[in-house]
């Protein structure tokens, strides 16, 4: 299979309405329909139904193993650990907004989302979603309201089949998202189709003349479907190395074949009788019997030939090499010594791992600040706390990996910034000790009131060691002006 990545849904209309749907959804079906079939080779791939098992063997065809080193699942593993394994959670980004006000309102606000979040289990959720962005190249969650109201949370996170689900873009520069489609095959295989518009909602069944419409209602929160891509490509994370997996499987399997048959070596009898019932035996034990020349010698051997054991490793180690470094997964050699910790992150390939993870939280980002967007938008509708103003420019996304290498290093990071007067929330988010720094900050305030300033006075202490540098250092300071620390 010719795999290049998923391809965009793009359609000319303008603006979908009653009268177009269906054209455009027959249209964007078909396209679906080829992503979806190689969404479902990845996913049978990764859970080890490779090439391999389908391999024909045309010379001595009764040996003929087909090993599957399923380095698709490894890659896979990696990836979703290492990106995925800790929480994502959300900070407040700074302690002025875009108006130049104080922002310490959010804080509660920032904190009620967590907690919503953890309601929802969107670790879990974030991790199966993850899977999915690096298995299929894409990834689909819908943001609902809550149907049924138990707790903190007002919303309902929920992880869609990338095979059935898929996205309609207008074709032009902004790529402005006008559908979101999901569907469910029922037992009698009637294909039906909920799509999400601006500000509406279809029910479509898909028939043999194509699509009808089947219920229409009102939709007040806008397209609740978000797309998760895994890079620009939209292609998984070990689709670019499958040709050299195959390759891998073929000699692994052709090293056991080698194995086998000199175990299984043929035993050839040049001018030796044997009888009828010999020869029939001899035949299914895998003899050959031969004539030569009058007057030459008999003699019984066995056939052999080995594969030379060296070269053939040298090859597969070479093609698993290559698979890791275009993969971007940390190599297994051990260390030669003499490295310290931080040296041996940036050997073996874990500096080209870290570079990888931080492409795809940029990409995740951009995508799960649509989701916020969703969150918030049905949070003004239905929630009467802070939450309710909160805006997406106030949120930061935090990834958090390697929490506890470096402990000493990292800790003495932190308290260099509250010396040097960095706001804590700030340091506590860059340090790289906590999955929730924004909790830990809510959670440290009343202990850490030595970092945190009056503003006024600090603007008396700053007028006062100005006023004292100018009067020490003459002329030359004379255009130092009070600075703020807040």
């Amino acid at each position: 299979m010719d795999l290049r990545g998923r391809r965009e849904i793009f359609t000319d209309v303008e603006e979908i309405t009653k009268e177009n749907i269906c054209q455009v959804m027959d249209e964007a079906f078909e396209i679906h329909s080829l992503n979806a079939t190689e969404i479902t080779y990845l996913q049978d791939y990764e859970k080890g139904k490779q090439p391999i098992l389908n391999r024909i063997k045309e010379v001595r065809p009764e040996i003929n193993f087909k090993a599957v080193e399923n380095h698709a699942t490894e890659i896979t593993t990696f990836k979703v650990g290492y990106v995925f394994g800790s929480p994502i959670t959300y900070v407040q980004r700074a302690t002025v907004d875009a108006e130049g006000n104080n922002a310490d309102v959010d804080d509660k606000a920032i904190a009620i989302l967590n907690e919503m979040m953890f309601e929802e289990s969107k670790a879990s959720k974030d991790k199966t979603l993850g899977k999915d962005i690096s298995v299929c190249g894409v990834g689909y969650r819908i943001v609902l309201p809550k149907k049924e109201r138990t707790g903190v949370s007002a919303v309902d996170i929920l992880r869609l089949n990338p095979k059935t689900t898929f996205i309609v873009k207008a074709n032009d520069i902004y790529k402005t998202k006008l559908i979101g489609a999901t569907y469910t095959v029922t037992k009698d295989d009637v294909v039906k189709v909920g799509a999400y518009t601006k500000d509406a909602y279809y029910l479509l069944e898909k028939g043999k003349g194509g699509f009808e419409i089947i219920r229409t209602e009102p939709n007040m929160i806008g397209i609740p479907i978000v797309e998760y891509a895994n890079d620009d490509e939209r292609m998984g994370c070990f689709e670019r190395v499958i040709p050299l997996l195959d390759a891998l499987n073929e000699a692994t399997s052709d090293r056991l074949n080698g194995l086998a048959q000199f175990v299984q070596s043929i035993l050839w009898m040049n001018n030796c009788e044997v009888d009828k019932a010999q020869m029939e035996e001899l035949k299914d034990k895998l003899g050959l019997l031969t004539k030569s020349e009058p007057g030459n010698p008999a003699s019984v051997q066995y056939l052999t030939a080995t594969l030379d054991q060296s070269q053939t490793q040298t090859l597969i180690d070479y093609i698993y090499e290559q698979i890791l470094q275009i993969a971007g997964v940390p190599g297994r050699e051990q260390s030669t010594g003499g490295n310290t910790g931080q040296a041996i992150l940036l050997s073996n390939g874990w500096q080209i791992a870290e570079t990888q993870a931080k492409s795809l939280e940029q990409i995740f980002s951009e995508s799960e600040r649509e989701m916020l967007k969703l969150i918030l938008k049905i949070c003004a509708m239905t929630e009467s706390n802070e939450i309710a103003n909160l805006k997406v420019s106030d949120i930061d996304i935090k990834f958090s990996r390697n929490r506890t290498d470096s402990l000493l290093v990292k800790t003495q990071a932190l308290a260099n910034q509250l010396q040097a007067g960095i706001h804590p929330l700030v340091a506590i988010t860059t340090c790289g000790l906590y999955s929730d720094p924004q909790g830990v900050w809510n959670d440290s305030k009343n202990y850490m009131g030595k970092w945190l300033y009056d503003t006024e006075e600090d603007e008396i202490d700053a007028e006062e060691t100005v006023s004292t540098i100018r009067q020490s250092g003459g002329e030359d300071n004379q255009e130092i002006e009070p600075t703020v620390q807040a």
